[in-house]
């Protein structure tokens, strides 16, 4: 009983050090998306202020990319691990379709 207690503790703390894993990298990568825009604009407006907005496209591609790590890391549908019950009905969907 307690190697079963230490497993689950141990994936559970597996699971912590993943999720917070998963929010340092979301922020992170915020902090960089943040310079690297702002780096751009400046380029941009030092050399061609009334001209063609081009940093436009890195600010919207590198916003996505936010998004998508801020999504993995904090919505609860895609946080969460697989359970066993998911897990066995993979495998009956596999099976069935053999």
């Amino acid at each position: 009983m307690a190697t079963n207690e230490s497993a689950s503790e141990s994936a559970l703390r597996a699971l912590a050090v993943k999720s917070l894993k998963k929010k340092r990298d979301a922020r992170e990568f915020l902090i960089v998306t943040i310079v690297v825009n702002a780096i751009l604009v400046g380029v941009w407006w030092l050399t061609t202020p009334t001209g063609y907005f081009w940093p436009m496209w890195v600010l919207f591609g590198m916003g996505i990319g936010v998004m998508f790590a801020y999504i993995d890391a904090y919505v609860r549908p895609f946080a969460q691990p697989m359970s066993e019950q998911d897990i066995e009905i993979e495998i009956a969907k596999i099976t069935k379709s053999r």
